[in-house]
């Protein structure tokens, strides 16, 4: 016979978002699994955010608001759980709309396996313009093909994990501003925990709504991975390819020959590698303008990523080992264990 279901916390952090926490807090309220207490930390809001959420700890006793003035994603989460008065912790963001079954089916694994430890939720676009669409479908694994459960990094959009877990792992990195659930999810994979995915554990998210917007989003996720070097084989290769054609377009001054060079280089790294996806995205929106509009957005996260990583780096080398400390002490069996900060 299975036990009593277990009792679950979920957690999300906001900072001056008032449509985003609203829209949220209103999701959780209608989950069909309703989940034991809802913390929310907000990291400093200085718009109506926090009316807003008192405005819905009126009708629902469960949400507990902490105030943590200047906190980042990591430092909010790492209070949340450690507040939480549960093992089993849900996690999702301000702004995003989980559907009615999301906390079901997240925790559903755990019900039916107590020795499971964290699960990967799932997300889908909500877009409100062609725009928004196109973004989506471009940079959000899991929109145009099933994303594979043994390589899929989850967001802290949508996933849960057992607070012992947590502990374990040494929490989320504070020290990390951008990338950070990257991080943590290569922490959890390093421990061994079992790990499963829930498909059907769905929240609702917008892309951003304009070139400018996704040119940040992109640039201070580039930040986080030149700040941990995760996937720079990829970034290096993209990085070569954008000198390699900043040579040629040196060279076309010396011999006009070079120019077809050029053409054909660019051609091919920005405009051939995605002439695929931009059909599919096309076809996926039914809208011939879908197509050049992939382009742009490709392009826009193309350089806007490799810019911030270039960042990253910078940073990461100007600090003389410290970052590294970090990660080194965080990703090992036991933090910081023989190992000296450089200071």
């Amino acid at each position: 016979m299975r036990g009593a279901e277990p009792t679950v916390t979920v957690i999300m952090t906001v900072k001056n978002d008032v449509v985003g926490c609203d829209e949220t807090l209103t999701a959780l309220f209608v989950q069909s699994r309703q989940p034991g207490e809802i913390i929310v930390v907000d990291g400093g809001s200085t718009d109506g955010t926090r009316g807003v959420i008192a405005r819905h700890q009126t009708q629902n006793p469960r949400i507990r608001l902490i105030e943590a003035v200047g906190a980042n994603i990591s430092r909010g989460r790492n209070i949340a759980t450690e507040a939480a008065t549960t093992d089993l912790i849900a996690c999702t963001d301000g702004g995003c709309r989980p559907e009615p079954t999301w906390l079901q089916n997240l925790v559903r694994p755990i019900e039916r396996e107590p020795e499971v430890e964290f699960i990967a939720g799932s997300y889908r676009i909500a877009p409100q313009s062609l725009l928004e669409d196109v973004v989506g479908l471009c940079t959000m694994r899991g929109q145009l093909e099933p994303v594979s459960p043994s390589t899929f990094n989850p967001s802290g959009r949508s996933m849960a994990y057992r607070k012992s877990l947590w502990e374990r792992a040494g929490g989320w990195p504070e020290w990390l501003q951008f990338s950070e659930d990257t991080l943590f999810d290569h922490k959890i994979r390093r421990l061994g925990a079992a790990w499963r995915f829930a498909s059907d554990a769905i929240v609702n998210w917008r892309p951003r709504t304009t070139l400018c917007a996704i040119a940040r989003q992109f640039y201070n996720y580039g930040t986080g991975r030149g700040h941990t070097q995760i996937g720079a084989r990829d970034f290096g290769y993209n990085l070569r390819n954008l000198w390699l054609l900043i040579v040629i377009l040196a060279l076309c001054f010396v011999h006009f020959l070079w120019i077809a060079v050029f053409a054909l280089l660019a051609g091919y790294f920005y405009g051939w590698t995605f002439h695929e996806r931009a059909l599919r995205v096309s076809q996926r929106t039914h809208r011939r303008l879908a197509y050049p509009l992939t382009f742009v957005v490709m392009w826009v996260v193309l350089f806007s990523n490799l810019a911030g990583f270039v960042v990253g780096c910078w940073q990461r080398f100007r600090q003389r080992g410290r970052m590294r400390w970090l990660q080194d002490s965080y990703l090992a069996d036991a933090p910081s264990a023989g190992i000296s900060d450089p200071g």
